[in-house]
């Protein structure tokens, strides 16, 4: 008697290059699904069959393997839970030969094998990888030719003074593929090159412009996104300044071409607005200027009365600000450290806490009349609002004016501000001469022998990251709309939406632990609202779900 052909599952991989047409009812990944579907349903006598689990990367390159669903295969054919990888083409999984070696010794580590329904090769014998090989060389050629021409012909329609996209400068909008001038936004973009000329530096033009309430440029997309709207950036404004466009010209790897479009700003503007720039940035200044400012130094102490000096120190290509204690007096007393961006941050929090604290301005101003202290509380209100749009200089010297005092110990931060130099600094006298403390909510934390604080989330604000919750919410709303469809609204639906809501309905049967750690911002580093919309197709066993999210096993 034959012994039954060894069941072997199936998992059908599918990749396009670019996100176009992807939102059609019948796409390229639904015909190499259809297609691959159809290959392991004709070797049903030789034991295959599919999987449930969809592996779809569209709009992902086959350049790398920076590609979710691809990740998501590996892991599985690992674990044992894919026999064979089907692909309608071998250029679908990888255009890569070294990637495609990886691959590779994944899949003879875990005793599985792929095959390509348009072609033909065995990969168990010498010739088969050869053939392989070739295939994967012309693939990975093929990319690169196409790379290549793409690059030469941005290259020659840049040297015709063509507009190739990106983002749309400030001062022009585009029709029939070129750029063509805003009349309204040409004037913004005039003034701001003739107030930069007054102007001490380009950071003084940005906080003068941030007063009159000149934003970016805002653009809404095909899709409906809103990009731009906001106050402008020391580096954006630079771009600005310095941009070639606005004087008719167009810039590709240095070289500077005649274009198409029509100048919005003269020469001679521009001309003096490029000498300035070049006097500013060849202004010779000391190491010490150049550093950033550290916005508590100088404010800042440890219980033992020592200052507590900025430093950093740098770890895999990036750098690490933190405070400590000055140990020159007494070396014998551990050095207290504190993150500075989180200090920072959370002095600021507590500083806007306390301005916006009316009982407290009240208790302080008592003296003054009525109608002073409504215009003390309004004016403190409007500087908290705007405290988290200055620059690091500007609140610096405010925390100064206000007589701003740090004490670190090892069991939390004390922070205070004077009441008479914050009630001069809004523009009020006052002979009251009182602190006002700071909360500045802290926890010990030692890491080895050195004694240091951890800093805890503001009162009264989420943890969570409101898109990562948005999209695991998406889930319990696309679930509960196929629960309440009939057979006959299920059977009109598109086919790309139905699909959309069925990906997405997966989320609401995320574990109730993973649920928590979300909520509460608890979750992994690499688990983003983006990451999670790219990998709905979940598993529904929750430990499988940790797994693949990151979590610890419970």
């Amino acid at each position: 008697m034959t012994n039954p052909p060894r069941r072997l599952r199936c998992a059908i991989y599918t990749r396009k290059s670019t996100e176009e047409g992807l939102d059609q009812a019948f796409n390229s990944l639904d015909a190499q699904r259809e297609a691959c579907a159809a290959y392991i349903l004709s070797q049903r006598h030789e034991g295959w069959y599919l999987v449930p689990e969809l592996y779809d990367d569209g709009g992902f390159t086959g350049g790398n393997m920076e590609r979710p669903a691809l990740q998501r295969l590996m892991a599985d054919v690992q674990s044992g839970k894919v026999h064979v990888v089907v692909v309608y083409k071998v250029d679908r999984l990888t255009r890569s030969l070294a990637d495609f070696a990886k691959i590779v010794e994944v899949l003879d580590a875990a005793e599985a094998s792929f095959v390509s329904v348009t072609q033909a090769f065995n990969t168990t014998n010498s010739m088969g990888r050869l053939t392989l090989n070739v295939l994967l060389s012309f693939a990975q050629f093929e990319r690169e030719v196409i790379a290549e021409r793409i690059r030469d012909k941005v290259a020659a329609s840049r040297a015709r003074g063509m507009w190739m996209g990106g983002a749309l400068p400030l001062g022009y909008t585009v029709a029939d593929k070129k750029l063509v001038p805003e009349p309204s936004e040409a004037v913004t973009v005039r003034r701001i090159m003739q107030r930069y000329l007054t102007c001490q530096n380009v950071a003084e033009l940005r906080d003068a412009l941030d007063r009159e309430g000149v934003v970016s440029k805002r653009v809404v997309s095909r899709k409906g996104n809103v990009r731009g709207g906001t106050p402008l950036t020391r580096g954006a404004l630079h771009y600005l300044l310095s941009n070639r466009t606005y004087i008719g010209e167009v810039v590709h790897n240095g070289t500077v071409y005649p274009g198409e479009h029509e100048a919005i700003v003269d020469r001679e503007l521009f001309d003096s607005v490029q000498a300035r720039l070049a006097e500013r940035t060849n202004h010779a200044v000391s190491p010490r200027a150049r550093r950033c400012p550290s916005l508590l130094a100088g404010m800042i102490r440890d219980d033992q009365g020592r200052p507590m000096s900025p430093a950093h120190t740098r770890n895999h290509g990036r750098r690490y600000r933190y405070y400590a204690s000055n140990r020159a007096d007494d070396a014998s007393t551990p050095a207290l450290r504190l993150p500075a961006g989180e200090l920072d941050a959370a002095v600021k929090r507590a500083f806007a806490v306390c301005l916006e604290d009316t009982h407290g301005l009240l208790a302080i101003s008592a003296h003054l009349p009525p109608h002073e202290q409504h215009e003390l509380v309004s004016k403190a209100a409007s500087l908290a609002g705007r405290l988290g749009t200055m620059n690091v200089a500007s609140v610096r010297a405010l925390l100064q004016d206000a007589g701003l005092a740090v004490i670190l110990s090892y069991k939390g931060v004390a922070a205070q501000v004077s009441a008479s130099r914050l009630l001069q600094r809004l523009g009020f006298e006052s002979d009251i001469d009182r602190p006002l403390p700071l909360t500045i909510p802290t926890a010990p934390l030692f890491r080895g022998h050195e004694p240091r604080l951890r800093l805890e989330p503001p009162a009264g604000r989420a943890a969570g990251d409101p898109a990562l919750i948005q999209t695991f919410a998406s889930g319990f709303a696309a679930r509960e709309q196929l629960l309440t469809m009939t057979d006959h609204e299920v059977a009109a639906m598109p086919g790309n939406r139905l699909r959309h809501l069925t990906r997405y309905a997966r989320l609401s049967y995320l574990a109730p632990d993973i649920i928590r750690a979300i909520m509460d911002g608890k979750q992994p580093r690499q688990l983003t609202a983006r990451h999670l919309s790219r990998n709905l197709a979940l598993p529904l066993c929750w430990a499988e779900q940790r797994r693949l999210l990151g979590f610890p096993a419970l």
